[in-house]
């Protein structure tokens, strides 16, 4: 296994949502920008006009809902009735969205995340944080804030291809290689350690680097995969 197999199994666990019989809705189309997800619209051919959602992945399929279940996440911030109706089995549908991963190719997307990971790690306040940004020159702007993490308890390792030329970050084992792979991906990955994974707060992100400046990234809250990565850094890079 290799950082690029990670990548690729990341990438190939996209879901096909498909809405039969209803025309096209930028809402949804909007909800699912960041997910791993192909969204389509089609029509059944005969008589029938009922709306329904299926899942797929790949050429399993997954699931089928109705339509209505859609529309919290339509309006999520609309008016709420205050009456005894149930509201729609919205959970439904998103378990058979569960395993999917997020992806974006923009690269300050990408950086919103990573912070966002840095945050629930320091929340979370021990557990496994592992990153890289591929080049040590990278981590300069990143020092302070990598050193308050190990010194909030977290077990803290840094990664980068190239003679470590950054701060020394206290607390932190820091790993270097020239072999290649560690310059062209960019991930921080945080394993909670071992909590259920009903309860686990683990996520990672892992971007690819096409050409200077440019990446296609995934990130997953599934801890299976977070796992994955983590084990793969430390069997390949630990002491």
């Amino acid at each position: 296994m290799t950082l690029c197999d990670i990548f690729a199994g990341m990438g190939a666990r996209r879901r096909t949502v498909t809405v039969y019989n209803a025309d096209p809705v930028p809402e949804l189309d909007a909800y699912f920008t960041d997910w791993n997800v192909e969204l389509r619209f089609d029509r059944l051919p005969g008589d029938t006009d009922e709306a329904f959602v299926t899942v797929r992945a790949g050429g399993e399929f997954l699931g089928s809902v109705d339509i209505e279940v859609l529309t919290p996440l339509l309006e999520p911030g609309g008016d709420r009735a205050w009456d005894d109706e149930p509201l729609p089995p919205t959970d439904a549908f998103l378990r058979l969205l569960d395993g999917t991963t997020f992806r974006t190719d923009d690269r300050d997307h990408l950086l919103a995340v990573s912070r966002e990971f840095e945050d629930r790690a320091w929340r979370v306040g021990d557990g496994h944080l592992h990153a890289g940004f591929q080049r040590p020159a990278a981590f300069r702007t990143q020092c302070d804030a990598y050193a308050r993490l190990a010194d909030r308890g977290l077990d803290v390792h840094l990664y980068a291809d190239g003679a470590w030329d950054a701060p020394g970050v206290e607390g932190a084992s820091v790993t270097t290689t020239t072999d290649g792979e560690l310059g062209r991906y960019w991930f921080v990955a945080f394993d909670d350690g071992d909590r259920p994974d009903d309860t686990s707060q683990a996520c990672a992100l892992l971007a690819e680097e096409h050409q200077p400046g440019s990446y296609v990234g995934y990130w997953t809250y599934d801890p299976e995969w977070v796992r994955d990565l983590t084990d793969y850094l430390t069997e390949t890079y630990g002491e």
